[in-house]
């Protein structure tokens, strides 16, 4: 039973270090990828209008940006999975009738839920959007009536897609802190084996 749970923990600790990790490695290199782009205000020769001047950087850092998110998602979706399964598993090898042990099963499993959901709106909704704005602005490039809007819109979910990143960090920490009471129940072994026989003025003797 405690090899078996062992292996649980470890599939569940090292889905989630690698889906944490990867959500604060694009939250910091988010920021530095739009500065150091931005820094070398580079020009798009297959992006070429008057009203673009400036906004190859921010186009250019974008695009790079949502490249990793879209190569990010895969490993996120895989992390989740192998978790959920992970708790399920948990679940049937903790002691139910143990408050603390069995919390921190169900309120990761809680957590889990909400940070896939978070995941799969700005993958399936967010950037789909930012991504349909951003060519609209690149193709109305020169009707500032039409190309601004879009780029305003472009800019928000781009500013949006941030903010859920910084939620599904906050909620894997939540998972981190609920996650660290787990142990194997024990069913029914009691912690000192044959100690029940013992009269309870004798335990303490010696």
């Amino acid at each position: 039973m405690a090899s078996l749970f062992q292996l649980v923990q470890i599939v569940y600790w090292l889905s989630l270090a690698t889906w944490f990790g990867g959500a604060l490695f694009i939250a910091i290199a988010y920021r530095v990828v739009f500065k150091t782009v931005d820094a070398s205000k580079p020009i798009l020769p297959d992006v070429l209008s008057v009203n673009l001047e400036g906004q190859h950087g921010t186009l250019l850092a974008g695009t790079i940006v949502g490249n990793i998110l879209s190569t990010f998602i895969r490993i996120e979706l895989g992390c989740a999975g192998a978790m959920l399964i992970a708790l399920i598993a948990q679940a049937l090898l903790v002691d139910p009738h143990d408050p603390i042990i069995y919390t921190s099963t169900l309120l990761p499993g809680i957590l889990l839920l909400a940070a896939a959901a978070v995941a799969i709106f700005d993958w399936r909704v967010v950037w789909p959007r930012t991504w349909r704005f951003r060519q609209e602005f690149l193709d109305h490039a020169d009707e500032p009536e039409r190309a601004n809007p879009a780029k305003d819109q472009f800019d928000r979910y781009q500013r949006l897609s941030v903010n859920l990143l910084q939620i599904l960090l906050f909620l894997l920490l939540g998972m981190v802190l609920f996650s660290s009471a787990s142990r194997p129940s024990a069913r029914g072994t009691p912690i000192n084996p044959g100690s029940e026989n013992i009269p309870a003025g004798l335990t303490h003797a010696g």
